[in-house]
């Protein structure tokens, strides 16, 4: 392949396609229609600059129908035949013989080249397509700025101005003359205005060059032909011009002749009327087609119209979601690093407080022995006021410890709760927790709560693995349960959102067991919660221990269950 550096100019090409002749029509090159120069390489504006293996060797230009010549270096297929037709040529580029024999078709960096960009040659009268040079005749046949010939003249237009040629500016457009209301085209309008047209104003024939309308100079006219004797038929075709004695005969002699004139005249003129009769009902055609689809596109319109009415309102809800939820998740990070801070403090203080019973302990231990302590109260025994202190720092660790155990729930409850209206739900050690509810030391279990938004609904799941009423023993039973939140006040009751109950499939098969319910608003289940939550309502039958725990199946795995809970709340409108 030809090189760009001098050094590999001499080298020979590793490339060869099959021999043939450089005259060749056996694989013709991509010819662009319409190319500033018919010989020579491409004269286009290329999008990027284009390397110099693409150039030919001798014009310079992007390599047209690129030919190889045994030195390697590539030529245009006129530019080469143009130097071969020289004796003795040789390789601009390296001085070697050139050869008619040796020189290949380089499809290779024919191919190449037609998929290098280029731009539209009309860029400068506006079109700014790119496209690849061998897609430039397809862009061509479509580019609204290409000029083309006008249907009806020899005029040059572009093609988007066209419409607008052909119905105000072309010469042979059909215009009708404003005295006798005739049709014909512009161009011959002014002609007829002058010399045809008996309603517009011209001049008499006669010598005295009176002026009037045709109408008024007929009976001059024909006292004139009299006089030259000529035809009354003349105007019909008839080409007879002599005396008025001759054109009396004449008349007399050709009543036959001028019959037919008059008809072919008249048979003219009717088939003018019919091909014009066939046009105004062709337009009142597209005219109907096009008024019918008035409607339809006025419908088009007004239904994009709500589209994107109903668009901005999901757009601007959207927002505020978001808004409210980033204000949020502030809240909840700042409630996060104060209780953290709490919880460090709590720890500080049950350190202290254990310190201080490992002193108490010390010193009770000193007191059993029998030693007084000289820090001790007078009128008060020592194991009196010992145990008195370690009463008060036993209890004071009760208070720490469940103020702990109560700030890690809360902590707990905030990094999982959704406020989306979706609960996954993790229920680890599945067979344990299976027993405690055959033994009935844990008949149910509660999920964390979750939310609606992030004002809505407070809500919760209740899962009996050994099943409950008419399933108990047989089922796990799954509930829906609705709880007391900080926002019902505001809300709407009783609570209406679709729910939909869930049991995951943890293998490839996802075979998810569901169901769904809409809530009874008659239920005391979906009222307004009056203490901590609501009797729980959902499916006592929701799915059988045998499906659960079959090992075809993949609802436990690693001995955990996952459950999920879904409010549809696309219809619940933020607060």
């Amino acid at each position: 392949m030809a090189a760009g550096s001098g050094s590999d100019r001499s080298k020979p090409c590793l490339y060869r396609p099959v021999k043939e002749a450089p005259t060749s029509a056996s694989c013709r090159p991509h010819q662009i229609p319409g190319a500033e120069l018919p010989e020579g390489g491409y004269s286009e504006e290329f999008v990027q600059a284009v390397d110099s293996k693409y150039r030919c060797e001798h014009c310079q230009r992007v390599l047209r129908n690129a030919k190889q010549t045994e030195c390697g270096h590539r030529f245009c297929e006129s530019c080469l035949s143009a130097l071969l037709r020289i004796p003795g040529q040789v390789c601009p580029a390296d001085q070697q013989l050139l050869d008619n024999t040796e020189v290949f078709n380089d499809n290779c960096c024919r191919k190449e080249i037609l998929k290098l960009l280029i731009h539209c040659r009309n860029r400068k009268a506006g079109c700014q397509q790119q496209m690849a040079l061998g897609s430039l005749e397809a862009h061509l046949n479509s580019c609204p700025f290409q000029t083309i010939q006008c249907s009806r003249c020899p005029e040059m237009v572009q093609r988007q101005e066209l419409s607008d040629h052909l119905m105000f500016k072309c010469k042979h457009q059909a215009v009708q003359c404003r005295h006798c209301q005739e049709e014909m085209t512009v161009a011959e309008l002014k002609a007829h205005e002058e010399s045809e047209c008996l309603s517009s104003l011209a001049a008499s024939s006669k010598p005295c060059g009176a002026r009037g309308h045709r109408t008024e100079l007929k009976g001059a006219m024909s006292e004139y032909l009299k006089a030259e004797g000529g035809c009354k038929f003349s105007s019909y075709g008839c080409t007879f011009k002599g005396p008025s004695q001759k054109a009396k005969e004449h008349e007399t002699q050709s009543v036959e002749q001028h019959l037919l004139l008059v008809l072919l005249r008249n048979k003219a003129l009717e088939e003018k009327v019919s091909e014009l009769k066939s046009e105004i009902k062709e337009k009142h055609s597209v005219l109907q087609k096009l008024a019918g689809q008035i409607p339809k596109m006025e419908k088009e319109m007004s239904l994009t119209n709500q589209s994107v009415n109903r668009s901005e309102i999901k757009l601007n809800q959207s927002q505020k979601t978001l808004a409210v939820h980033t204000d949020r998740l502030h809240q909840v990070e700042q409630e996060l690093l104060e209780r953290r801070k709490l919880q460090e403090n709590l720890k500080q203080e049950l350190l202290s407080v254990r310190y201080n019973t490992g002193n108490l302990s010390s010193r009770l231990s000193f007191l059993e022995t029998g030693q007084s302590s000289p820090c001790l109260y007078r009128g008060v025994s020592n194991s009196e006021l010992v145990e008195q202190q370690v009463t008060q720092h036993d209890n004071l660790l009760s208070v720490h410890e469940v103020r702990l155990a109560e700030i890690d729930l809360r902590f707990q409850l905030l990094e999982t709760a959704s406020y989306n209206g979706r609960l996954i739900w993790k229920i680890r050690d599945y067979a344990q927790r299976k027993q405690e509810a055959v033994s009935g030391k844990t008949l149910s279990l509660y999920s964390q709560p979750f939310y609606s938004s992030s004002f809505g609904y407070k809500m919760c799941a209740r899962v009996y693995l050994n099943g409950d009423g008419m399933g108990k023993g047989t089922h796990l039973s799954l509930f829906f349960v609705v709880m007391r939140g900080e926002y019902d006040p505001l809300l709407p009751w009783p609570f209406k959102q679709k729910v939909t109950l869930t049991l995951l499939d943890q293998g490839l098969a996802k075979a998810h067991v569901s169901d769904t319910f809409k809530p009874d608003p008659n239920s005391s289940s979906f009222r307004r919660p009056q203490s901590e939550m609501n009797v729980a309502s959902g499916c006592p039958l929701f799915v059988t221990q045998t499906v659960l725990e079959n090992e075809m199946h993949h609802y436990i795995k690693d001995d955990t269950i996952f459950i999920k809970v879904t409010v549809d709340v696309s219809d619940f409108l933020e607060l």
